[in-house]
């Protein structure tokens, strides 16, 4: 039996997700939505021929009482759209960021508190089949005792939707959530954070590059995330301890070039060319019984993940503990 799924909003990443819904055998797309029927219309046209299209998603759930809603709307209406999906007790999947600020991210997040079915937040990266290999050589003690972890994602440019350049919280709210749940895939829960953000890219309102460092009781963790105004953009991960290292190149988005390499001591032991994206469909598990996946954080996971994000947006470029750390900055 295949799980019946409908998806709002058909801006730019919607092509992402079709893309990654068509690879699953398990799932079939059988409604498009969105406010402006023409663009789900265009999507319609171009993934999913047989899919139905609404312009009101309330119509939508009513119609095809789905499985599933994949909500893909801006932040500042997801609340709103999580809401009525709510009420259709249909699983819901929510694009990152969970909503266009932190009050109302926690807010939403109180709102599915208890909620019967899945409740989800999309993030994808800590799924990338090359960043699980990295975790699972941690998780075996490959590396030793780990002291250091840096993640990068340096665009050259602004993002393509337009909305993203005009809000008041930028590049770290709205696509470094990822690096920050990569990192507390690897890590768990930061201790305090030192943030620096600057307004580099003069086409984006909100900050475009941050610098931000991560305390735990002995791994320093650095994240630095930008949307630039250059030519070039630049992406790694670097995992070091004191017996092993772990070594991406590439960028940390869409992409078709990546190379991981891994080493003990000064033995290389991995090297291999590695698609950023390829696979990742692969780590998608569904089950008929109760549509539960590893793909996507929970909500309950984000509203934590939210703490390590909005220590940086409040820090601006002093030491900030996070809520519940006990240690002092060593």
């Amino acid at each position: 039996m295949r799980l019946r799924g409908v998806l709002y909003g058909c801006g730019m990443i919607s092509e992402y997700h079709l893309r990654g819904w068509l690879r699953i055998p398990e799932v079939e797309i059988v409604a498009l939505g969105n406010r402006t029927i023409a663009r789900a219309e265009q999507r319609r046209q171009q993934f999913v021929p047989t899919a139905r299209v609404y312009a009101d998603l309330v119509a939508m759930l009513e119609a095809e009482r789905p499985d599933f809603v994949d909500i893909l709307t801006a932040p500042a209406v997801h609340r709103e759209h999580c809401r009525v999906a709510r009420e259709f007790k249909t699983h819901i999947i929510c694009q990152k960021p969970l909503a266009e600020d932190l009050e109302a991210a926690v807010g939403l997040a109180a709102d599915m508190q208890g909620y019967p079915r899945l409740f989800a937040v999309h993030e994808n990266h800590r799924y990338r089949p090359w960043f699980q290999l990295i975790r699972t050589r941690l998780e075996e003690g490959y590396f030793g005792r780990l002291h250091y972890v840096k993640l990068e994602h340096l665009n050259a440019t602004e993002p393509g939707e337009a909305y993203k350049n005009e809000v008041e919280l930028g590049v770290l709210w709205e696509y470094g959530t990822q690096l920050v749940d990569m990192m507390r895939s690897l890590l768990g829960e930061p201790i305090r954070v030192l943030a620096r953000m600057h307004r580099l890219n003069p086409r984006v309102r909100g900050e475009s590059l941050v610098h931000a460092v991560y305390q735990y009781p002995d791994v320093t963790a650095v994240i630095e995330v930008g949307w630039k105004h250059a030519a070039l953009t630049q992406a790694s991960l670097l995992v070091a301890g004191e017996e092993g290292e772990a070594f991406w190149e590439g960028t940390m988005t869409r992409g078709e070039q990546g190379r991981l390499r891994l080493s003990r001591g000064r033995e290389l032991t991995h090297d291999e060319p590695r698609s950023p994206m390829a696979n990742t469909w692969k780590a998608f598990i569904f089950s008929n019984a109760n549509a539960r996946t590893i793909c996507w954080a929970g909500g309950r996971r984000w509203y934590r993940r939210l703490k390590s994000i909005s220590g940086p947006c409040g820090a601006r470029g002093r030491l900030t503990s996070l809520p519940g750390a006990g240690i002092g900055w060593i």
